[in-house]
């Protein structure tokens, strides 16, 4: 076999991983999840993500087994300061969040150290590339993921409790498992996303 085809069947083989992946939510992700090795190849991949001047612009926390309770406090907690006050129903809704999926990880954005070559929309870009190759792994190791957030996510209480730094930003958790009954959801196609640059008549 050729190098030519070589190359269009790692290209087949990497457009059909793309083209498969779709989200799973996390209520629908159950155990077995990823083993320690599976897990660190799948934060490999997303290592390999592009990083302009190597400023390494994002980190990944993984919630324990053992704190997930921790996690749920935290939730009703963030969900108590919320105006107007929440019913009885939407904290207990709070706390199931934090048992759903058996891995899970919270996607922070790097800030520091400041370079004025690498804005924030760079750095943010740079975290969005990290977690669609992560997501990719997952899903090429049999797992279905799916990234959430939240208005707790956002809070000072979240970054406190989570021990983020000068610079740091929480944006979003990662679920993995193993997915329960997922149907193929319809795609947008390319001529939704892409346009050719009409130029401006006075140019």
């Amino acid at each position: 076999m050729s190098n030519d085809d070589d190359g269009a069947d790692l290209a087949g083989l990497v457009l059909a991983l793309i083209g498969t992946r779709q989200s799973v939510a996390p209520k629908r992700l159950h155990a077995p999840g990823p083993d320690a090795g599976q897990l660190q190849r799948m934060v490999q991949a997303a290592a390999c993500a592009p990083d302009h001047r190597g400023l390494k612009p994002w980190r990944l926390i993984r919630v324990a087994d053992d704190q997930r309770d921790a996690l749920a406090d935290l939730f009703e907690t963030c969900s108590r300061e919320r105006l107007p006050p929440p019913e009885p129903d939407d904290l207990a809704k709070s706390r199931a969040k934090a048992y759903r999926a058996p891995t899970l990880l919270l996607a922070v954005l790097r800030t520091e150290p400041p370079d004025p070559e690498v804005p924030y929309t760079e750095r943010a870009v740079a975290l969005g590339a990290a977690l669609m190759a992560l997501l990719l792994a997952a899903h090429g190791l049999g797992f279905g993921a799916m990234l959430t957030s939240g208005r707790a996510v956002r809070t000072a209480r979240f970054a406190r409790a989570f021990a983020l730094g000068e610079g740091e930003q929480a944006v979003c958790f990662v679920s993995i498992g193993t997915a329960e009954g997922q149907r193929p959801k319809p795609r947008g196609s390319a001529h939704e996303y892409l346009s050719d640059w009409q130029l401006p008549a006075d140019t």
